[in-house]
């Protein structure tokens, strides 16, 4: 097989095991199943995560960045579906935003609960109200292509690893959603 062929072939393969990771994971929520929680290094898994954005979606370095508050940030999340909700995002992300820059992460902890958070911060023309009142409902979409299950499904899954997704800010230079993780040493603490 020539590499170009097998290449494609990879990439097929990739996206078939990912789509059945995505049925799962709706139906996973809609039986309200255990998440496979681990702990691990949100800074670590993020660069691997950009560089694995960056290569499939054929951009350069300086379109995504990373700033952090430390050099590791121990979170508890199912890192499959921490994956599926990042990506969501940052697809939207990269539709949306019209610059140099696509995404920033911004990894941190919440000052007074101790419990770490991502910001993932877009630069695109922001979210209308109208809009901001529906984003998570499942089946609304402005995309005539669009499921409308895109940011549903990633706030369901934030929720069933004990996180939260929420909109932070929203202007016409961007859009911020942050997700609050559990704390790593108080799991079942409400978000």
């Amino acid at each position: 097989m020539d590499p170009g062929d097998k290449r494609l072939t990879e990439i097929i393969n990739d996206h078939s095991l990912r789509v059945n990771t995505i049925i799962e994971n709706v139906l996973s929520i809609s039986r309200r199943e255990q998440t496979t929680t681990e702990q691990f290094d949100l800074v670590e898994w993020l660069l691997k995560f950009i560089d694995e954005f960056q290569s499939r979606n054929d951009l350069h370095s300086k379109k995504i960045e990373m700033n952090k508050a430390k050099d590791s940030i121990q979170i508890k999340f199912d890192p499959t579906q921490l994956h599926q909700v990042i990506w969501n995002l940052c697809e939207n992300a990269l539709r949306y935003s019209g610059g140099e820059k696509v995404v920033t992460f911004y990894a941190g902890f919440n000052d007074e609960t101790e419990r770490p958070y991502l910001d993932i911060i877009d630069y695109g023309q922001g979210i209308s109200e109208e809009v901001r009142d529906q984003l998570f409902e499942p089946f609304f979409t402005t995309e005539s292509r669009g499921s409308g299950l895109g940011l549903y499904l990633a706030k369901e899954l934030c929720e069933a690893n004990q996180a939260s997704l929420s909109l932070l800010t929203t202007s016409a230079k961007g859009t911020t959603f942050r997700i609050n993780f559990m704390h790593v040493d108080k799991q079942g603490e409400l978000y």
